[in-house]
């Protein structure tokens, strides 16, 4: 009796540590299933990089110059003491601490290296995809891996990809065979309506004349931005280098806020033709300089004795301080802080930068009329982006129709499914169709005889509109600003040229217009 019984209890404890070692395996299994297969998972695979996804032009090119780099994962511990030392004493950053390094290779050690790895497992080269390289256009609107520019505002979907670049054994050695040799380049990610040809052109003339500033190319009947850089430039690979710089090399000047000066007798000339209160015909008499209660504002002219009796298109040809002074005062300052918002000034485009700023336009309540002379020149406290600026001729090119700039077309997650594709925002009626076209009118005025002659393309098919302004931030310090359309019958390109503490409109942003304009025609990238 005491033996059966002593088998039941033996029977009974193996039953028990039974069901809890199918339990524990349950566990183990099913619940827990996935955390562990994730954790062998990452054992076996070598590479910490994710595959991140890329930024491209309109036409699925890369805008970040990605190129292939020679890389190789030493593993020490397969080594033989012989190609260990074989190894250090080659010009190279190899450690013998039995650990597998991810080591760039030296030009001068492809060769060698290549041919080491065919006789040890212990040397394992492949091709590295690095992100950005020396000729990457649009730096500061890609931005930097997720801290800034585009970058930043689409890492939740740009740093989706997970990607296998070595497969490892138990001892932490690359697999030849399973683990790829190259490692590929994203097809996915963010598609900008950039034209990678126009912006190449846009850089190289900043690069040769534009020190500090902005340029941007829009596409005149359909708002997309077609080229968008600032300078100073700077390189995304050796970003700690342009940290401490003087000359912020890391602003995106095309975004930040400027004094417009003169290119805002735009918004002024659009207002007082929309309310009736002239005509471009209309002459007015510029003394060359105009009060304004006790402030006292010369024109351009005040040396020479004033302009003189002029009309409203040629005072816009000449940049009349003192004619538009006059217009401000019919229009009175609630009118001007109405067009100006009309035109959507103080307030952000939303291309989907971070760093946008809204510019800024004062509240009606804190102008007095003393105010209204520094008001219709685009001085005092005013300031907007260059982004804005383009965004002004937008109405005057499209019949008084405001539809706001874009940048991004599309954007695909890394299983390459569209998760964005752009809604054209709702076009505006800014200003009648009869008042835009007389702006038109004057702003062909400004290039054919005025201050912006130098903005003329050579190509006499290709005549061009603009505005020039030169805005005094300082003691003989001045924005130099041209932005204008080109061919004025029916306009295909907007071009904007801020040049920060330039100096003369006249003379250096009109020409850098030109030069711009002149390469898109030659080189047929319309």
């Amino acid at each position: 009796m005491r033996k059966r019984s002593r088998i039941y209890y033996l029977w009974l404890m193996s039953a028990i540590l039974c069901l809890f070692l199918l339990g524990r395996l349950a566990y183990i299994q099913v619940i827990k299933g996935n955390y562990f297969a994730k954790k062998a998972e990452e054992q076996r695979i070598g590479s910490s990089n994710s595959a991140r996804g890329g930024v491209f032009d309109r036409n699925g090119e890369l805008l970040s110059d990605t190129f292939y780099e020679k890389h190789v994962v030493i593993s020490p511990g397969m080594l033989s003491k012989d190609e260990k030392d074989f190894i250090t004493r080659m010009d190279f950053d190899f450690e013998d601490n039995g650990k597998p390094q991810d080591i760039k290779i030296p030009e001068d050690c492809i060769s060698v290296i290549t041919k080491k790895k065919l006789n040890t497992p212990g040397v394992f080269v492949y091709d590295k995809a690095i992100r950005y390289g020396d000729k990457a256009l649009a730096t500061h609107t890609i931005g930097y891996l997720g801290q800034t520019g585009i970058e930043k505002t689409f890492d939740h979907i740009l740093s989706q990809g997970k990607k296998i670049d070595l497969v490892k054994d138990g001892l932490r050695q690359p697999i030849v065979g399973l683990s790829n040799d190259v490692e590929q380049i994203p097809s996915w990610g963010v598609k900008l309506t950039i034209d990678k040809r126009i912006q190449s052109i846009v850089e190289s003339v900043m690069d040769k004349r534009i020190d500090k500033g902005a340029v941007l190319v829009l596409d005149a009947n359909s708002s997309e931005i077609l080229a968008i850089a600032s300078r100073p430039n700077y390189k995304q690979y050796r970003l700690n280098e342009y940290l401490e710089r003087d000359d912020s090399p890391l602003i995106n000047r095309s975004v930040e806020g400027y004094t417009p000066g003169s290119i805002f007798k735009i918004v002024m000339l659009a207002a007082a033709l929309e309310e009736n209160i002239c005509d471009l015909d209309e002459k007015f008499f510029c003394p060359g300089y105009t009060k304004v209660g006790e402030n006292v504002f010369k024109c351009s002219s005040f040396k020479d004795g004033g302009h003189g009796v002029l009309s409203i298109r040629d005072a816009m040809a000449y940049s009349c301080n003192s004619v538009f002074i006059q217009l401000g005062i019919r229009l009175g300052e609630e009118k001007i802080i109405e067009y100006a918002n009309r035109f959507g000034l103080g307030k952000k485009v939303n291309i989907g930068l971070p760093e946008e700023k809204k510019g800024f336009i004062p509240l009606k309540q804190d102008v007095y009329y003393q105010d209204i002379g520094n008001l219709s020149l685009g001085q005092g406290k005013m300031t907007i982006t260059p982004l804005q600026a383009s965004q002004i001729l937008l109405p005057i090119v499209n019949n008084g129709v405001l539809k706001k700039p874009y940048l991004i077309k599309e954007v695909t997650d890394f299983k390459e499914n569209i998760v964005y594709k752009c809604l054209e925002t709702k076009p505006i009626k800014v200003i009648s169709t009869m008042t835009a076209q007389d702006v038109k009118k004057a702003l062909a005025a400004v290039t054919s005889y005025g201050t912006g002659k130098n903005a003329m393309p050579a190509n006499a098919n290709m005549v061009s509109a603009g505005k020039t302004g030169t805005a005094e931030v300082g003691k003989d310090l001045y924005h130099a600003w041209f932005t204008g359309f080109y061919p004025i019958d029916n306009p295909r390109y907007i071009i904007t040229v801020f040049i920060e503490k330039g100096g003369s409109a006249s003379s250096k942003a009109a020409p850098a217009f030109k030069e711009i304009a002149d390469e898109i025609i030659s080189k047929k990238a319309n």
